[in-house]
């Protein structure tokens, strides 16, 4: 028998991809389970259509926001994704050929969970660089849960981790549609820069002149000119701009939190 998989995905006013997220991955799972944080958008409205289960949890972190999804997931093994993270059709024939193998590759190995790699999009374009990424990147999506979490993790640019865990990556691409928009791309800024100022505090760190007026623009050179943003044309430049604001504002709020 195919061992059960639960897939869980984070929403907040997700109406922008939600549905062709649902559309590639509710014929792959066995479940599916939708943490919402107080959608005021069309997010309900699309989630009606698909056999879905819809817990309520107030936004803290992302970190916690997806432990509380793991802990509720009903099966072992867990798909986890973001709203606008879209399964192509050759990671969901991979993953519907692993749940047939039982997660086991062919040389009869059984690993722990599996990274995926993940093309990043902005305006529609796929990019070389979305900070602090660089793209592809491969990220552990597919996981038994006995063996991998987020417990622990930083409470933002969180990942999952597990102690002696087996990983294998798998090259079908999650294609993740981050904005569509430049009002999408700075409507994160608030949120992520004060997480990231909070995270920062959480592990000693702090700001300084330097880092408030140096650091930004050292940032954006080696994203722009070392990580080749500037191979992006337009796109490359406006999302070097993002980095140096974001970069900034991190240490701004930083600084005014040890104040």
């Amino acid at each position: 028998m195919n061992p059960s998989l639960s897939c869980y995905i984070l929403t907040y006013n997700s109406e922008r991809r939600l549905a062709e997220v649902l559309d590639a991955v509710a014929p792959l799972v066995d479940e599916i389970l939708v943490v919402d944080s107080g959608s005021t958008d069309a997010t309900h409205s699309i989630l009606a259509r698909y056999p879905v289960r819809v817990l309520h949890r107030d936004f803290d972190n992302f970190r916690d926001q997806r432990v509380y999804a793991e802990e509720h997931c009903t099966y072992p093994w867990i798909l986890s994704l973001d709203s606008d993270e879209v399964l192509s059709p050759q990671l969901v024939a991979r993953i519907r050929d692993l749940k047939v193998q039982s997660f086991s590759l062919a040389d009869g190995s059984h690993p722990d969970g599996f990274s995926i790699r993940r093309d990043w999009f902005f305006l529609g374009r796929k990019v070389r660089n979305f900070y602090p990424v660089r793209t592809p990147d491969y990220i552990v999506r597919l996981f038994r849960k006995d063996r991998i979490s987020t417990r622990g993790s930083r409470i933002i640019h969180e990942s999952v981790r597990g102690e002696r865990c087996t990983l294998v990556s798998l090259d079908e691409p999650i294609l993740h549609y981050t904005c569509d928009s430049v009002d999408d791309l700075y409507g994160k800024v608030g949120l992520y820069t004060r997480l990231m100022a909070e995270d920062a505090a959480s592990r000693g760190e702090r700001s300084s002149w330097l880092r408030l007026n140096v650091y930004p623009w050292l940032i954006w050179a080696r994203w722009y000119l070392l990580y080749g943003s500037w191979r992006d044309g337009e796109i490359g430049r406006v999302l070097c701009r993002y980095i140096r604001i974001t970069v900034y504002l991190k240490y701004l709020k930083l600084r005014f939190r040890d104040a």
